[in-house]
This record gives C-alpha cells, sequence and structure tokens, in this order.
C-alpha cells in the first residue's frame, strides 16, 4: 500500500505539470500572434493615417473651391457672362459637395486588449482574429483614401475650369461694353480694364475667377454705362459747342496721352470772373492719362485771349511727363521733377511764350529746361 503511493504521486506530479507546461506554451504562441498582428496593424495604421491625412487637406481646399464657385454663380448678372456658363458652374459645385461627403473618411476602433497574466488563449486568439480585420479595413481605407484624392483634384479642376470659362464670358462682355462706350471717361474705363484682365493698380482680388472679381467687374462695367450716359448729355448740351473745340486741341497735342476733362467756375480756388485756371492729375500706368480741371473763363475768352490757350497748353505740359520719352527729362537734374516749371517750360517750347504759359504764376523757366522741354514737344 505504502509502495503504491509512492509511485502514484510522481505520476499525477508528471501529468498536471504536462497539462500546465501545454497551456502556458499555447498562450505564449497566441500572444505571439497578437503581437505580430498588432506590428502590422501599427503600419496599416500609420499609413492610412498619412492617407486620411492628404484627404482631409484636400477636403478642406475643395470646400473653399465649392464656396467660390457657389459664390460666383450666385453672384451672377444679367448680360454678364452666359447664364449657361452659370448654371454649368451650379452643377459642378452640387458634384463637387457630393464627392466631399464621400470622402468622410474615419479610422476604424482598435481593439481593447487584454493583458493581464491570466488572460485565456482563446481571448488573445480573438484579439489577432480582430487585429488582423482592423489591418484590412486600414488597408482598405487607405485605397479608398487615395481614391477619394484623385476624385477631389479632379472636382476643384472641373470647378475651376468652370469658374475660368464663365469669367472669361462676362469679360468678354465687358470688352464688348467698353468698345461701345466711346465717350465714356478713361477714369471709368481704367477699372473695367483691370478687372477684365484681373491685374493692374486698381485690381486688388487675390483670387482669379472669383466672385470679388466678378462683383468688381460688374461694377466697373455699370460705371462704364453710366459715364457714357453722362459724357453724351454733357456732349449734347450747349456749352459743349465751345468746350469741345478746346478739349479736341488738348488731345491733338497730347501725343496719345489719354485726357478726361471737367469744366468749373471755381478751380483750384480760383473764380472764372477774375481768373484763367486749370489743374491736370496724372497716372502713368495703362497708357498714361489724365484729368484736366478747366474754369469756364477759359472757354469764355479762348478764342480771343491767347493767355486762355496757353493755359490749356500748360496743363496738357503736365500729363506728357507720362511718356517715355519725357520722363527721363522731366525727372533729370533739369528740372528736377518740378511739376510747374516742366509745364510752362514745355507750353513755351510748344509756342506759347505769354504769361498764361504759367510765367505769371510760377517765373519763366532757363532757357536750358525750355530746350529741354522741347525734345518731346
Amino acid at each position: 500500500m505504502n509502495d503504491g503511493i509512492k509511485w502514484g504521486l510522481p505520476v499525477l506530479g508528471a501529468a498536471a505539470l504536462g497539462t500546465l507546461g501545454l497551456v502556458l506554451g499555447t498562450t505564449a504562441l497566441a500572444d505571439g500572434v497578437v503581437a505580430r498582428s498588432v506590428i502590422a496593424g501599427a503600419v496599416a495604421e500609420s499609413r492610412a493615417e498619412e492617407a486620411l491625412g492628404d484627404l482631409r487637406g484636400a477636403t478642406t481646399l475643395a470646400r473653399g473651391q465649392v464656396l467660390e464657385g457657389e459664390a460666383l454663380a450666385g453672384a451672377f448678372v444679367d448680360g454678364l457672362g452666359d447664364p449657361a456658363l452659370a448654371e454649368a458652374l451650379t452643377a459642378d459645385v452640387a458634384s463637387a459637395r457630393e464627392i466631399i461627403d464621400d470622402a468622410a473618411l474615419e479610422l476604424p476602433e482598435p481593439p481593447a486588449y487584454d493583458h493581464g497574466p491570466l488572460t485565456p488563449v482563446w481571448t488573445s486568439l480573438a484579439e489577432a482574429v480582430a487585429t488582423q480585420e482592423r489591418t484590412a479595413r486600414l488597408a482598405e481605407l487607405e485605397q479608398e483614401a487615395e481614391s477619394g484624392l484623385a476624385g477631389l483634384h479632379d472636382a476643384e479642376q472641373q470647378l475651376a475650369e468652370a469658374r475660368s470659362a464663365f469669367y472669361a464670358d462676362a469679360a468678354a462682355d465687358a470688352q464688348a461694353v467698353l468698345d461701345a462706350s466711346t465717350v465714356a471717361s478713361y477714369e471709368s474705363r481704367v477699372p473695367a480694364m483691370h478687372a477684365i484682365a484681373q491685374d493692374g493698380e486698381t485690381w486688388l482680388v487675390e483670387q482669379d475667377d472669383s466672385a470679388e472679381g466678378y462683383q468688381q467687374l460688374a461694377a466697373a462695367v455699370a460705371a462704364v454705362r453710366a459715364s457714357q450716359t453722362a459724357e453724351t448729355a454733357r456732349r449734347a448740351a450747349p456749352e459743349y459747342a465751345s468746350r469741345g473745340p478746346i478739349e479736341e486741341f488738348a488731345r491733338s497735342i497730347a501725343h496719345g496721352v489719354h485726357l478726361d476733362f471737367a469744366w468749373d467756375h471755381v478751380v483750384n480756388g480760383l473764380s472764372s470772373d477774375e481768373w484763367y485756371s486749370g489743374t491736370a492729375q496724372y497716372w502713368y500706368g495703362d497708357g498714361g492719362w489724365a484729368k484736366l480741371h478747366l474754369s469756364y473763363s477759359i472757354d469764355w475768352s479762348y478764342a480771343d485771349d491767347v493767355n486762355a490757350k496757353a493755359v490749356v497748353v500748360h496743363e496738357v505740359g503736365h500729363t506728357q511727363v507720362v511718356r517715355p520719352e519725357c520722363t527721363p527729362i522731366f525727372e533729370s537734374a533739369v528740372f528736377g521733377s518740378d511739376d510747374e516749371m516742366w509745364a510752362t517750360a514745355w507750353a513755351i517750347a510748344a509756342g506759347y511764350d505769354v504769361p498764361g504759359s504759367g510765367i505769371e504764376a510760377y517765373g519763366r523757366p532757363s532757357d536750358e529746361q525750355i530746350a529741354e522741354a522741347g525734345r518731346c514737344v
């Protein structure tokens, strides 16, 4: 009896240890599978996160383009752009919104891992399976994100082309208005020219083919039309019978510098009851242009007093500094960019050596100044 007991215990002990060793070994194997699955999943997650990050960035840009396209189509003004192109732009906006909605992808939640000391083997194996399934989904997400990114780029390109086509058509309509508005002031034409070209000193819009730009174009076209109407009425007034020839004379000696005109009883603070008075503002850009402001008294005495005519020549002289052949002379040491001495010298060189050329108001220029100004008369 005692011998049986002695031999029975080791057998039972060996069997128990063997079973425990099998369980521990299986659990270790399962944990290894989980670990390898986690590593593979981490790589897949990194790639998917990068792809989704690119997709989110593109989505943000696309949303901006959608809003811009929507605003541009919504700013449509009858007669400024083809309505069909505005409708096509609206359709492209709707299509892009759908693509953006489809691009709303998110990473799947990771499994909740149990890392306790007595985790059952079936739990570890289930975690491995869940990790592998998530890894497969991450790979799918990466592909979906790349596909969505391509779709967003295509949508943005389509929107850009639709905006460009609509704006170009509107710009062509604006150019037609400019071509037809033959007597509109140059001052009103400049912003329209800048809006058509989407460039220039008055063009402060950052994005081409934008709603903001279109609205500026529309406002500029309206200003040209208003100027055309006002100038047509001015030329139909009785006073224009005598003022028109004075303006034409000024243009004839301006060497292509565009001139606008205004007439008033008081100019530069001087009344027509006592003075001949004029002012000139000039701009170098857009081919060179200027605004001449003349007193009524010049009109009244133009035919009888050469001094009245000389004032006009003096004011035209101011405008000549925008000409490339005159600018270096005006800016040279001979004149030092002295506007009044330049305009006086230019008028004298043009043959108006009388007080009204500016001599009475500013003094007589030197012979050298008159000779230099004469180089671009």
